[in-house]
């Protein structure tokens, strides 16, 4: 019986998961709920949703700089499915009633250990799934960024001015570095300046990459250099940089894993060589005891 109903109750978590965040909502409530309150209301559990009931409170007792960190850390992922503070906040609180329970045992029976584990596992949990959207993020986007600077030279060489070029590449493009050009187009037309936007830019992905192609842009915009020509020479800047920190992370990883071989291989070659030795040695004894 236990084992068919956690079959049954497997293949319906399957099915809500699958099933659309709009299902059970009426027309009135679809019209006023915007995208992640409608995947909330359709996605959450009973747990979650006292999560998210608690958040205010949880917010209004952190301090500004707290919830600010917090907010560049989202904006740093990237935002995906509509993630926010309230989302990290929620996920902190959901670990938090999770854990209750172990971390008053060992308040009660006085274990460190139970009283430790919840606390650090309630911190680190949601801050390390973020910081790996983060860092996912980043790659891609220093991936990417070489490519999409080609594109974008060859079509202000065709005669697009800066702004249009950037939008239609970023339209065609995709990914991570054009939801970041969508970001500071926005902001400029919203009377943002040039360098405060693509500073705004730096900030929030901390690519290494981006941050040469921000500084060498804004040079050669003051600069008056040619743009089509400061844009190829960004691209392979940037690869040639790329190239240089995976040569640099390779040399980092090679003593790695020759003191993870001379851990490994060197007690397994001695155990082959002594046990050779020891068999050796006995092999009459050996011998005589199977009637050889």
């Amino acid at each position: 019986m236990v084992a068919t109903l956690a079959v049954v109750l497997l293949l319906r978590g399957y099915q809500l998961l699958r099933t659309d965040a709009d299902v059970g909502l009426s027309a009135d409530e679809v019209l006023y709920l915007n995208k992640s309150a409608r995947e909330r209301a359709g996605s959450q559990s009973a747990l979650m949703a006292l999560s998210y009931k608690l958040v205010p409170k949880l917010r209004s007792a952190l301090p500004r700089n707290a919830v600010r960190w917090l907010q560049q850390q989202v904006d740093m992922a990237g935002r995906p499915k509509g993630l926010d503070v309230d989302s990290v906040l929620a996920k902190f609180v959901m670990w938090g009633l999770v854990l209750t329970p172990i971390f008053v045992i060992g308040v009660l029976r006085g274990e460190l250990l139970y009283i430790v584990l919840p606390v650090v596992i309630v911190g680190i949990l949601p801050l390390a799934q973020l910081s790996g959207m983060a860092r996912k993020r980043r790659e891609a986007i220093d991936r990417d960024l070489p490519d999409f600077l080609d594109v974008l030279a060859v079509t202000v060489s065709a005669g697009l001015g800066f702004r249009s070029a950037l939008s239609t590449v970023a339209d065609r493009f995709g990914g991570a570095i054009s939801d970041e050009i969508t970001t500071v187009l926005h902001q400029i037309t919203n009377g943002a300046s040039v360098r405060s936007a693509f500073a705004a830019m730096r900030d929030r992905t901390r690519s290494e990459p981006v941050n040469e192609f921000v500084t060498a842009y804004l040079q050669a915009e003051e600069l008056g250099a040619p743009l089509a020509d400061t844009l190829n020479q960004i691209a392979a800047d940037i690869r040639r940089g790329t190239a240089q920190r995976m040569r640099q992370r390779a040399s980092k990883i090679e003593p790695r894993i020759s003191l993870v071989m001379t851990m490994v291989l060197i007690p397994g070659a001695l155990v082959i060589l002594v046990g050779g030795m020891v068999l050796a040695m006995g092999a009459d004894q050996l011998g005589g005891m199977f009637g050889g």
